[in-house]
């Protein structure tokens, strides 16, 4: 992820992931080898300026108390990849914080939302189609164009009492509301290959990712669409509509504008949060004067 997501990022905590061939101990090696190759230019851009409303403190992701994988309905595969962490500040309920993330992250990303009975335990979802169409010659019945999937999890931790956090920082506390999300970046929904395509230069097992053994989505889908989530790019290129615009896809970015906003990148695939990487959004509001 050299030229990717990672190098965007402030790196938070040890970066350990495992994954490789052989046995287990060689896949730890090579997963860690992966990220320390991208997080020595990453130091210093998933964090912003000093706001009175958001601590600045660099926590680990202990202290952040991430909720476990069993809160989640069972019909979810895998572990949250996107939390948000909104201040008390921005919404008067959990509920209103909700509103607001959802709102603005589709009015940024631009994506449909649906309401499904059944689509993994999750809350209701949005998709947006026929990105970066990946067009070869020489793989013909292969070839396809991506679709940004995201899944909104938030009324199992109101349910269980987790919707609410406060960290703490030099004698302060900074309350907030959060919710949880899963992203991923795969082939697009009409396409006869959908999900997986693993010779694709965007969305397969290629580049960085090329070494890491394991299941596709874990390992490659949800980093790619965690990275455009919260970047617009994915493996460090700008994402555009295929329309006759061609303007680049919206992500978190957008938030700058109206919120103070500081990011956290975790290593994924330790005990129960089987997915590559996790982010952590903490919103806020600006400074006077900024």
């Amino acid at each position: 992820m050299r030229q990717s997501f990672c190098t965007n990022l402030l790196l938070i905590g040890l970066v350990t992931l495992p994954v490789t061939p052989a046995s287990v101990q060689s896949e730890v090696a090579q997963l860690q080898s992966t990220v320390r190759r991208s997080s020595e230019p990453a130091k210093n851009q998933f964090s912003h300026p000093v706001t009175s409303s958001l601590p600045v403190k660099d926590y680990s992701i202990a202290e952040l108390q991430l909720p476990a994988k069993s809160v989640f309905p069972m019909a979810m595969p895998r572990y949250p990849n996107v939390w948000f962490y909104v201040s008390k500040a921005l919404a008067p309920t959990h509920q209103a914080a909700v509103e607001l993330v959802t709102s603005r992250l589709q009015q940024a990303m631009r994506f449909r939302e649906f309401h499904l009975p059944d689509s993994e335990g999750c809350d209701f979802e949005g998709r947006l189609e026929h990105l970066q169409p990946w067009e070869d010659r020489s793989h013909q019945p292969l070839q396809h164009a991506h679709a940004f999937h995201l899944r909104y999890y938030f009324s199992s931790l109101r349910q269980n009492g987790l919707s609410e956090v406060v960290l703490r920082e030099a004698g302060r506390e900074f309350a907030f509301y959060r919710m949880a999300v899963s992203a991923h970046y795969e082939v697009e929904h009409t396409n006869p290959n959908h999900a997986d395509v693993e010779i694709c230069p965007i969305c397969g097992r290629t580049g960085d990712y090329a070494g890491l053994k394991g299941n596709l989505v874990e390992l490659v889908h949800d980093p790619l669409g965690l990275e455009l989530m919260t970047h617009g790019t994915i493996r460090g290129a700008t994402v555009r509509y295929e329309d006759w615009k061609q303007e680049p896809v919206g992500s978190v970015k957008n938030f700058e504008i109206s919120w103070a906003i500081r990011k956290f990148l975790f290593p994924g695939m330790t005990q129960d949060k089987n997915t590559h990487s996790i982010g952590l959004i903490l919103l806020g509001l600006k400074s006077s004067g900024r």
